[in-house]
């Protein structure tokens, strides 16, 4: 049976909640794949509410990363994007992902190496509140927050993370002579 991590709370019964659904679904996953992450996203019941003691400010990096629970299976991550900002491009190692855009408005950026080893861009869309974008293993990408208000969102990983590696984005090289 695998430990799992949970962050210490303070305060009333709220962050209790969400600490107790997190662990109520996600302990009895083995080896989930994205579409049973997906399924415990939606099972949790994350909102804005319950999530706002966990929401961190940004630190060393540019949002805000606060682990809620951590097992040998899964590991859940609150985000916060504050206005105007954005990840690296980054993969996510050898773990799949789900994440609940629960306040906000998330862009995610799809990108792909090209033979230089840098991020070429492919796509991106615009999720809102309550939407679920799916991560699967190996996919590259870049979350960014166009809105002049935060976005949070909470993350599933599985297995947890380790060996996510970030990417410059591709330079894009523009001919500029005069005939």
């Amino acid at each position: 049976m695998s430990k799992a991590e949970y962050r210490p709370t303070t305060g009333g019964g709220c962050p209790m909640i969400l600490i107790k659904r997190l662990c109520d679904t996600l302990s009895p996953l083995k080896r989930p794949d994205v579409r049973e992450l997906k399924e415990a996203l939606a099972a949790i019941g994350c909102t804005p509410e319950l999530v706002a003691p966990y929401v961190s400010e940004p630190e060393r990096l540019p949002y805000g990363r606060n682990v809620l629970y951590r097992s040998d299976e899964v590991e859940a991550i609150v985000v916060h994007l504050p206005a105007r900002s954005e990840t690296y491009i980054h993969d996510h190692g050898s773990s799949a992902g789900c994440a609940l855009v629960v306040e906000g408005i998330m862009q995610n950026a799809m990108f792909q190496v090209d033979e230089r080893g840098e991020a070429a861009y492919v796509a991106e869309f615009r999720m809102r509140e309550g939407q679920t974008i799916l991560a699967p293993k190996g996919q590259i990408h870049q979350m960014s927050n166009p809105g002049a208000r935060r976005t949070v969102s909470l993350h599933l990983y599985s297995p947890p993370l380790s060996g996510a590696k970030t990417y410059k984005r591709a330079e894009q090289y523009v001919l500029d002579y005069v005939i």
